[in-house]
């Protein structure tokens, strides 16, 4: 109960407003800034934001010039349930925590977890983050807990025994929720992405109790459900409050002949999953979760001409129906725009800003508009039909283009921003310009090194 109070106090400080820039001027990228080695800090030129290096290429003096990243997906939180550590991975998926002071913004690096797949801190426990270990004696399907406190593994659930024939498959991703009762969700049984079916959601303290959604052969714990699901897994996440689980097909299942929806929402407290359209829900582009609520880049449900710089904004009590976030919208008319966002400052008693980090792809021509290649908040607590404040801290400075083909984005090289909880730092990923140097561990047009950077944000009552 001290532990509940402790944590509802932290996440109530998530601000519902920042003190920021808020115009809607385009501003050009000024000059690049010289870096420092890791632990440099400087003011953003073009907004004033604090801005931290994190890594530099000898973060892992084992490993000199490896590049270092934000988690792949930002429906992961990075940070633990009171800020006290975050996580980066670095090339190959070795996960690299560092302990954290909010109160100077200092970090320091602490030893590479055993985990292969990128983890997921708990919401409600300050030093525990969950995974699936690598090493000696592991098999690649087993969830796993580290304390940080006591410096142990400990083994949550052993996915062998839920279903048969596993033998050369692993762990897709993981993810977990808040209180009342946290629960964590795996989805695997796959030989490699995009080829897993399964996924369980368990209660952390009673392993026990859970539910085993094959999505292939269309069960929950071995009973037909009343729908036919008929794909494979690409990813899967679940909101804050744990009552709805989001299942993303894989990209063969949404191509002919499945013609799998973009997403689904399954409700665990009455048992339903609704197939989102894309083109009639409007659920394109990436997405966030808060409680009971979801945010995703799509245009446009409003009687409006389309633009990429739009969010949708809607409850899953009733996911099918969305509303514009932005009024009105930027001119002139951009069209390749994408943005990854992040709501891990999510509350459960208020609507607050999910941050965002949008960047231009491709060789469009299109004028330099706002919010262009920015990491962002965008304001969620507004009634429908009113516009949205959007507040502005930095340039990611990440050039996304790839090193061979500019017309193809590189995924690595997206600034993919993790908020913590209390809403007031934020880590992204930048090549820099592509200007770090370059990584011998990259792949073919993605050679220029990548290392993560810290914000630091301040509510709208803070100086």
């Amino acid at each position: 109960m001290i532990l509940a109070a402790l944590l509802s106090t932290v996440l109530a400080q998530a601000p519902t407003a920042y003190n920021a820039v808020t115009d809607r001027g385009p501003r050009t990228k000024p000059t690049l800034v010289k870096l420092g080695d890791a632990g440099f800090s400087f003011n953003d030129p073009a907004f004033g934001t604090r801005v931290w290096r994190v890594t530099d290429r000898l973060t892992r003096p084992d490993a000199p010039d490896r590049s270092f990243r934000t988690p792949s997906a930002t429906h992961q939180t990075a940070w633990s349930a009171n800020g006290s550590y975050f996580y980066v991975v670095s090339n190959g998926g070795t996960i690299v925590p560092f302990a954290f002071d909010s109160d100077s913004g200092r970090f320091s690096r602490l030893d590479t977890l055993r985990f292969y797949i990128e983890p997921q801190f708990s919401y409600i426990n300050d030093s525990r983050i969950y995974g699936s270990v690598t090493g000696p004696g592991a098999s690649l399907r087993t969830i796993d807990q580290y304390d940080f406190a006591t410096r142990a593994y400990t083994r949550l659930l052993d996915l062998d025994t839920l279903v048969s024939g596993l033998q050369g498959t692993f762990v897709g991703g993981i993810a977990s929720s808040a209180g009342p009762t946290e629960l964590i969700i795996a989805f695997f049984g796959g030989i490699q992405q995009d080829f897993h079916r399964y996924l369980v959601v368990f209660n952390r303290d009673r392993p026990g109790k859970r539910l085993v959604l094959d999505t292939v052969a269309s069960t929950v714990n071995g009973s037909a459900l009343s729908v036919p699901l008929n794909f494979h897994l690409h990813h899967a996440a679940i909101d804050r409050s744990g009552r709805y689980i989001a299942l993303y097909p894989a990209a063969a299942d949404l191509a002919p002949p499945r013609k799998a929806p973009q997403i689904l929402i399954w409700d665990l407290f009455i048992g339903t999953i609704t197939p989102l359209p894309l083109i009639e829900a409007h659920a394109a582009g990436h997405d966030a979760f808060g409680y009971g609520v979801e945010v995703n880049k799509d245009c446009c449900s409003g009687n409006t001409p389309w633009d990429a710089a739009q969010w949708q904004f809607r409850r899953l009590t009733a996911p099918l129906t969305a509303r514009d976030l932005i009024r009105p919208l930027l001119n002139p008319k951009e069209i390749q725009l994408s943005d990854h966002p992040t709501w891990n400052n999510a509350r459960s008693d208020a609507l607050v800003p999910f941050i965002s980090g949008t960047y231009r792809y491709g060789t469009g021509a299109v004028e330099w508009r706002p919010w262009d290649d920015e990491i962002l908040a965008v304001q969620t607590d507004v009634a429908d039909g009113a516009a949205a404040e959007v507040w502005r801290f930095a340039h990611h400075r990440s050039i996304v283009n790839n090193d061979d083909d500019p017309t193809l984005t590189s995924f690595w090289y997206t600034p993919r921003p993790n908020v913590s909880h209390d809403g007031r730092w934020v880590l992204f990923t930048s090549n820099w310009e592509k200007t770090l140097g370059t990584d011998p561990q990259g792949v073919a047009g993605e050679k220029a090194r990548q290392d993560v950077f810290l914000l630091r944000l301040k509510g709208a009552d803070e100086k």
